[in-house]
């Protein structure tokens, strides 16, 4: 399920909204309750919204006429109730809160970040985000997110394993290498890793692994999960 965890701000003016928007020189982030504000020369600025309707209608953050000014509770909103679904301990919290929208604006974010991210794991919900790579508007946000939502290393034990052990191993990285072809990156945690033959009914696939050094990757016929290896998944042949 699509869970937008921040809204565009495509002008601070509300004249640009019918003249044709501009593109988007802001972003609120519904989860920290932030406003991000980039200024013509790039500069940021971050504002913490208000946290009661008559402040947000009467904050200088967005003018009273704003379009956006609308869409901001109903926002939030559908993001904590969208989230209430996967847990019934956080639908018994809302419940309980004061008549929304205020109680709903009161929900700090270290309540739900740990639920966003254990939804997302599960791919419960997908978290949509926004912003502009051309002009680095949102990318901060974005890795942010990234790294509190996204699956880590330090969710696997680090303890080493043997190659006795079953074969663990972690994915990190997918790149391309002009005589290779795809290498996909992993963490081996334990086990024996080797040359893999993968049969199909359309094609076979040959997987090898090399470990890479400082300037290339070492091709090797085997390798034992003794401590955390970094290794590179080589597709061959297909």
């Amino acid at each position: 399920m699509p869970v937008a965890l921040t809204l565009p701000i495509a002008s601070f003016d509300p004249q640009d909204y019918s003249r044709g928007e501009p593109g988007i020189q802001g972003i609120v982030d519904l989860v920290k309750w932030e406003l991000w504000r980039w200024s013509l020369d790039g500069s940021l600025s971050r504002h913490k919204l208000p946290a009661t309707v008559e402040e947000i209608d009467n904050s200088e953050l967005l003018p009273p006429r704003h379009p956006l000014n609308s869409h901001l509770i109903p926002a939030r909103t559908a993001l904590l109730e969208g989230l209430a679904m996967f847990s019934n301990e956080f639908m018994e919290h809302l419940l309980e809160l004061p008549a929304h929208p205020p109680g709903y604006l009161s929900v700090t974010e270290s309540t739900i970040l740990p639920l966003l991210r254990s939804a997302t794991l599960k791919s419960d919900i997908l978290p949509v985000l926004c912003g502009s790579a051309a002009k680095h508007i949102g990318t901060e946000i974005i890795l942010d997110y990234a790294g509190e939502l996204l699956a880590s290393p330090l969710d696997v034990s680090h303890e080493a394993g043997t190659s006795r052990n079953s074969v663990r191993l972690l994915a990190w990285k997918v790149s391309w290498d002009k005589r290779r072809g795809w290498m996909t990156f992993v963490r081996v945690y334990s086990g024996s890793f080797h040359d893999m033959y993968f049969p199909s009914t359309k094609d076979s696939l040959l997987v090898r692994y090399a470990v890479p050094s400082e300037r290339s990757l070492q091709q090797f016929p085997r390798r034992q999960g003794k401590g955390i290896q970094i290794i590179a998944l080589i597709r061959l042949r297909s």
